[in-house]
């Protein structure tokens, strides 16, 4: 319980960003529950029906409702639709999906409108089927004969829907409204985040592992708009319906173990996942290559190869996450560990829905009846993605934390914690860049503090900390307006680079001048001077090159040091406090 508040109170900012963002989902939801619904007033469920199989021996099965099975594509199944008198209205649709068939529907013997028949590359996926109803066939039925391309039910038989022809394009959301409008924006979302992911990918690993991460997401949410049909609601397509699903699939093949690779510390792990998923993922694009080339390729062509590869590398990618091999686990993987435990219940459940579908009728318990009715896939994506996203965000935060940590750890490290300036260790790695650049134009300026010993024995050291403060100010508020840097090189000497280095005399004098409106407004007891000297690349290798040598910024910085002890020594000489010049070495 302690770790669980340690835990909230170390991260209550993104908690509560997270929950404003739950809270606005949940409202979204709401609403649409509310006003986005498709009124019940505007359609009709036929729940009674009656349903005749006729097998290629000449046997016939017969069921008195929308649960059914086949067992051979050489089947015929015909359905009755009852229609009761007191239901007459004009341009009236009766709609229901049926998987891979060719559809037709007659009133009486004549021929109202077939589906399937047609249809090019069409593959297995749901054959959204649209009847008009004739005016004159209220208080009789319509009949429906379909003939499928497939031997088993790949799901079950949902009640067709009487509405308004005019109204049937919302016949594909009856039901989950809101669960559209999510998956929608789902899908822009995480295609916009895939394109944001794959522009910083070159520049950080997290952003690879976020691109993975929202294709894992962008496909497993295509896969359901296609296999749940709402697909039909952004085009009528019949083709691109079963294409999105398929997309949605063969992408999910790749992008999961790719995704995974980047949560676990098992070297052979990783290693699997990241080769699987590669050679997956060409192979995804192959087939969409395939695809749009008139080649009259299909995505069902190795379609149980691909479904059985599928459940290896789900399984594969699950087990992963939830033993990412980890010694000390963090929020993010908690939140996987434990999420990931109900998708893959959600997921079993979905899988012997499905295998049940095929073969649960009216006849079977009343518990099994509503359990293949219940789409445990919706449920499970939305809780992917719940996990997923969160575990992720989790993982940036933690990530951010540490690196905020270490630039805490780099500033101290190149940091005086007394003047704030960088010290000798930064003004090293600096000095460095300008070597290792070969850079020419700048110069150097050399500053000691004058009587820093006689202000720490006869004032104190807290005067002597707070002259050495004085002089930091005045040298960063006159370098910081200017190209250079400037850094405490140790005691009572700092430096100062300016570049170019037309603007040394400038910073010079603007260095004197704040220290003494600093001193002016401190009002110390204590004396307040400084002694510099000033020095320029191109003076030193004009003077070193007739000796043959190489020009550093080590020899800069050793004549402005030579120049700023002539001034103190001028300076101790006269000790008046005016200001001295020589040779380009002041005291003041």
């Amino acid at each position: 319980m302690k770790q669980l508040y340690l835990l909230c109170k170390k991260n209550r900012t993104f908690i509560l960003l997270f929950f404003s963002v739950l809270s606005g989902i949940l409202f979204l939801r709401l609403f649409l529950s509310i006003w986005g619904r498709v009124p019940a007033t505007n359609y009709r469920v036929l729940t009674e029906m009656s349903v005749e199989v006729l097998h290629e021996d000449g046997s016939i099965d017969h069921f008195d409702s929308h649960l059914f099975n086949f067992s051979s594509k050489k089947d015929k199944i015909i359905l009755h639709l009852p229609l009761k008198e007191n239901w007459k209205k004009e341009h009236q649709a009766i709609n229901f999906f049926f998987y891979n068939s060719v559809v037709k529907a007659y009133y009486k013997d004549k021929l109202i409108v077939s589906f399937g028949e047609h249809l090019k590359r069409h593959m297995i996926g749901n054959l959204k089927v649209c009847i008009p109803v004739p005016i004159e066939a209220y208080g009789d039925e319509i009949r429906v004969e379909i003939f499928p391309k497939m031997p088993y039910m790949e799901n079950n038989f949902d009640s067709p829907v009487m509405m308004a022809e005019s109204d049937s394009l919302f016949f594909t959301i009856i039901g989950q409204e809101t669960s559209y409008a999510i998956f929608v924006m789902t899908v822009v979302a995480t295609f916009l985040a895939m394109m944001m992911f794959a522009f910083f990918s070159s520049i950080h690993i997290y952003a690879r592992e976020g691109f993975w991460l929202m294709s894992m997401i962008f496909a497993i949410t295509l896969w359901h708009l296609g296999n749940s049909g709402m697909m039909y609601m952004l085009t009528n397509y019949e083709d691109m319906n079963a294409v999105a699903e398929y997309i949605g699939m063969y992408l999910l093949l790749s992008t999961a173990p790719l995704y995974a690779s980047y949560e676990t510390e098992r070297p052979l792990v990783k290693k699997y996942l990241r080769i699987a998923g590669s050679i997956l993922f060409l192979l995804f694009l192959l087939s969409v290559a395939l695809y749009l080339l008139p080649t009259g390729y299909t995505y069902v062509w190795h379609l149980r190869w691909a479904q059985g590869v599928q459940i290896v590398m789900l399984l594969s990618t699950i087990v992963s996450l939830i033993f990412p091999g980890r010694v000390v686990k963090n929020s993010s993987d908690h939140i996987l560990g434990v999420g990931l435990v109900y998708v893959a219940i959600l997921g079993i459940m979905e899988q012997v829905r499905l295998i049940l579908s095929a073969s649960v009728t009216h006849k079977w318990p009343l518990l099994l009846q509503w359990f293949v009715k219940v789409h445990y896939s919706k449920v499970l994506i939305i809780l992917m993605i719940f996990v997923f996203i969160t575990a992720f965000s989790f993982k940036l935060i933690l990530v951010m934390q540490r690196n905020l940590e270490d630039e805490h750890l780099r500033v101290l490290a190149f940091s005086d914690n007394l003047t704030a300036l960088g010290n000798r260790q930064y003004l090293q790695r600096k000095l460095d860049v300008l070597d290792n650049q070969h850079l020419t134009d700048y110069g150097v300026i050399f500053i000691d503090i004058n009587d820093l010993k006689y202000t720490n024995d006869h004032f104190g050291h807290e005067s002597g900390d707070q002259l050495i403060r004085m002089v930091a100010l005045a040298i960063k508020g006159a370098v910081s307006a200017s190209c250079g840097f400037c850094g405490r090189n140790g005691g009572d000497e700092f430096i100062a680079v300016i570049s170019p280095e037309e603007y040394l005399e400038e910073v010079s004098k603007q260095i004197l001048e704040n220290l003494e409106n600093i001193k002016e407004k401190e009002k110390t007891r204590f004396p307040v001077s400084i002694s510099l000297g000033t020095a320029t690349y191109s003076e030193v290798s004009a003077e070193i090159r007739l000796e043959g040598e190489i020009v550093t910024t080590g020899l800069v910085i050793q004549k402005a040091d030579q120049r700023m002890y002539e001034a103190k020594s001028e300076y101790k000489k006269s000790k008046v406090g005016k200001a001295f010049l020589e040779n380009k070495g002041r005291a003041w």
